[in-house]
């Protein structure tokens, strides 16, 4: 068989006979497949819209669709053999069509294309298949979760059915060809560039509450009925009838609260209320922030409801499932005795989850309700330990942080969203980089971003998506984060793939050209979000309103910074001539926004001139000045200290990356401010008890008190501490010649490993009175170059053995 050419080709994409398309369908699909010998190379090719779980006699194989676009189509390919037998062979797949655009989905049509080779033998999906809807899941429109991330489930057991291991397609209607040849249905097909993610067994599950419920006349959403669930807190002796410890037990008799910590065989009975209640209701502590599939296994009566909320803290006594319109909960209803399932084509982000039973009148035993972990199988070769218990808790929080938001590609904040954005994945991809080194990830995740280009050259704000605005600085983050791949990972295919894309980019970006004062214009229109930064006076407007004769601050400074990266690239490319040209142009920008835009007065930049007159001033603004280097150096000294002297209004942990930047670029009173803000605020974060990093300093009360626990963006710490704690920067494409220059700030000691794509980098210092003893070793194709700081000078380095100092 060809390895390099999907067996799609052919393959019809199929679907429901005579079936809407509607929203949130969950379809069963067949075929009998009888071979005589078993090729043992033989594979299988799978592409849906839009998420899958195939089976093959009974036994899962594989699951996940890439998150793709409708008409860029990813295929799974996936060895068979070994879940093949001679004679007849079941082949199974539950297929899930989302069908209504969100933040991580658009909309597509739905449909299943297979295809397998074994030998001479090729079976690939066509009308000969078989298809019925999931008798059990609740299909077509259901209240959504957010937004941005999908719809709830609702999953009746009573009404399902062996179907995976039983041959049912005699009794199914015939499955309706949408089309044939599908690569020509689509625009194009290729393998998908992210492996599947890995699912792990169950996480450890503590009871941390019990009690029953009294349920008002309230009706909604699942989520929407629990928050308006009375809830009596009762004792454990109360809700479950506990076996009798053993005789001969000599530990500490088990608890409620230890039946579900492991995953074993164990059985919790929960007795039925005796009062006028409605239920009873147990909340779960997993221990830490997890993603993962929603796993249970009770043994309970036909008909007993268990509502299942998950969230990230108990900071209203209870989980919070309904906020804002959000709806934190699903809904699965027993069959009678023991109950295994797994929710299967939705993450779940949380560290708590809540569960009210209801409508059971016999004992209902619990043997476990949690998560299984999913995750991204990705190289752990960035490592970090120094004399300081803190800083090296804060990168390895740091750390996970990033691998809780990485799945199909990066993702914001996995509890409200899971939403691919070019601002956070920049500042994800950097963190990555020094972590895991994963390159290739990231280029899936930028070039994902970068075919979401709009008729105006700006992004869609998430992709693969359709969002009826856009946040303009965005895209020009997006061009500055393929520079910084190619910088990191020394590979120049993203350039290759978009530069014509950049060129008409920064071409409408720089068409709004304002005369008078040098700067351009940002973008405006009902489709338009001038977002800067979670602060006011920087997080608005969106679409329409009116803003006047305004030029910012922000805007120009990040457009000046995307001229300067795709300079870069240019320079690369070897296209010093067309570089040259822009290089002009990021001047003269750099002077007009100095111009402009300085106060003398607040010895600072303003964020906006508006009809003329400057206002609104913001760390953010200054430290982008001080990143660009656009500042004189007589007015440095004056920007520091108003930036030291919180004289204007803050950064968020969106963009303290830029603060990193700029300070650690800047002079010895820098570094040392920007060291103890990173082990302030993020020790903060660690001293109330994160097992993940937070969204803002205000955890779960910001944003309408719909602030994410676990956010991409703020795994500042693993940058911080391998960059400039360690001290290795790449200074050409791929590392091939990098910096050495680390920053101790209060640190007496440290060592880490940085990886590169020619191999991991692994560095260790020492101080002493004469300085700092530095032992680095390394590929030997980098070639290190030694930059001392003034304040950590360097005594003595080695480089592989050699003395270089």
């Amino acid at each position: 068989m060809d390895n390099t050419k999907t067996l799609l080709t052919e393959a019809a994409w199929i679907w429901l006979e005579g079936a809407e398309c509607l929203p949130h369908q969950y379809v069963c699909f067949q075929k009998k497949a009888r071979l005589a010998e078993i090729d043992c190379d033989t594979f299988a090719d799978i592409s849906v819209d839009s998420d899958f779980i195939l089976y093959i006699n009974g036994v899962e194989v594989i699951r996940g669709q890439f998150s793709d676009y409708p008409e860029r189509k990813t295929y799974t390919r996936v060895r068979i053999a070994d879940f093949l037998q001679t004679g007849d062979n079941l082949i199974s797949v539950l297929a899930y069509y989302r069908g209504e655009d969100f933040s991580e989905y658009r909309k597509g049509m739905p449909g299943l294309a297979f295809a397998m080779q074994s030998g001479d033998i090729t079976i690939s999906s066509d009308c000969t298949w078989k298809a019925q809807r999931h008798p059990a899941f609740r299909s077509g429109p259901m209240p959504r979760v957010t937004g941005q991330m999908g719809f709830t489930a609702c999953y009746d057991a009573r009404l399902d059915t062996a179907w995976t291991s039983l041959d049912l397609g005699n009794d199914w209607p015939a499955a309706s060809i949408q089309a044939i040849g599908i690569d020509g249905f689509w625009a194009d097909i290729t393998e998908r560039p992210v492996q599947p993610l890995d699912i792990l067994p169950e996480v450890p599950a503590r009871i941390v509450m019990q009690g029953s419920i009294r349920r008002s006349e309230f009706e909604g959403s699942v989520a929407s009925i629990m928050s308006h669930d009375y809830l009596v807190s009762l004792t454990p002796a109360e809700v479950f009838a506990m076996p009798p410890a053993p005789a001969d037990y000599t530990a500490h008799p088990d608890t409620a609260s230890d039946y579900m910590r492991l995953p074993d065989d164990r059985w919790l009975e929960m007795t039925p209320s005796s009062d006028a209640s409605d239920g009873r209701f147990i909340v779960l502590d997993l221990g830490r922030e997890e993603v993962g599939l929603l796993s249970l296994c009770v043994d309970a009566p036909a008909g007993t409801v268990l509502d299942i909320a998950h969230g990230e803290h108990l900071d209203d006594g209870r989980v919070r499932m309904f906020v804002g319109g959000r709806n934190f909960a699903d809904r699965y209803i027993c069959r009678d005795g023991i109950n295994r399932f797994i929710l299967p084509f939705r993450r779940i982000g949380a560290r708590y989850i809540e569960v009210h039973f209801s409508c059971f009148d016999r004992p209902v035993k619990l043997n476990y309700i949690g998560l299984k972990p999913t995750i991204l199988n990705v190289d752990d070769i960035g490592s970090f330990h120094s004399n300081d218990r803190l800083a090296n808790r804060e990168y390895n929080v740091a750390k996970r942080t990033l691998r809780l938001c990485m799945h199909e590609h990066y993702e914001d904040c996995p509890w409200r969203e899971q939403a691919l954005y070019a601002f956070d994945s920049r500042n994800q991809a950097l963190y990555g980089y020094y972590a895991f080194g994963n390159y290739d990830f990231a280029a899936a995740s930028f070039d994902l971003l970068g075919r979401g280009i709009r008729d105006d050259g700006l992004l869609e704000l998430c992709a693969p998506a359709r969002i009826p605005i856009t946040i303009p600085i965005f895209s020009l983050v997006w061009i500055t984060e393929v520079a910084e791949h190619w910088l990191y990972s020394g590979t120049s295919v993203l350039f290759d793939t978009f530069s014509s894309q950049i060129d008409f980019m920064l071409d409408m970006a720089c068409s709004r050209f304002d005369a008078s004062t040098g700067l351009y214009a940002a973008p405006a229109g009902d489709d338009i979000w001038q977002f800067y930064e979670w602060m006011d006076g920087l997080a608005g407007p969106i679409g329409g309103e009116a803003i006047g004769s305004r030029l910012d601050a922000p805007y120009n400074l990040f457009l000046h910074e995307s001229l300067g990266s795709y300079i870069w690239m240019l320079n690369q490319s070897g296209q010093a001539d067309k570089a040259n040209e822009l290089i002009v142009r990021q001047k003269e920008l750099g002077v007009a926004i100095f111009n402009a835009f300085w106060n003398r007065e607040k010895n600072a930049l303003s964020t906006y001139l508006l009809d003329g007159t400057q206002t609104h001033f913001s760390d953010l603004v200054q430290v982008l000045a001080l990143h660009q280097e656009i500042l004189p150096g007589s007015v440095i000294p004056r920007v520091l200290e108003g930036i030291y002297s919180d004289a204007f209004s803050p950064m968020t942990l969106s963009s303290r990356l830029y603060e990193i930047l700029a300070l650690m670029a800047s002079c010895p009173s820098a570094r040392s401010f920007a060291d103890t803000r990173i082990h302030t605020d993020w020790g903060d974060m660690l001293f109330q008890g994160a097992t993940s990093f937070w969204e803002t300093a205000r955890g779960g009360d910001d944003f309408d008190l719909a602030g994410s626990l676990c956010h991409g963006w703020s795994a500042l710490p693993v940058l911080y501490l391998g960059a400039y704690a360690l001290g290795i920067f790449p200074l050409e494409p791929g590392f091939g010649k990098f910096a050495i220059r680390p920053f101790p700030g209060n640190l007496y000691s440290a060592k880490g490993t940085v990886p590169t794509p020619a191999g991991p980098i692994h560095m260790e210092w020492i101080r002493n009175d004469d300085g700092l003893i530095v032992k680095v070793d390394g590929p030997e194709s980098l070639s290190p170059h030694v930059e001392s700081l003034p304040e950590a000078p360097i005594a003595k380095l080695l480089w592989n053995g050699k003395a270089m100092i």
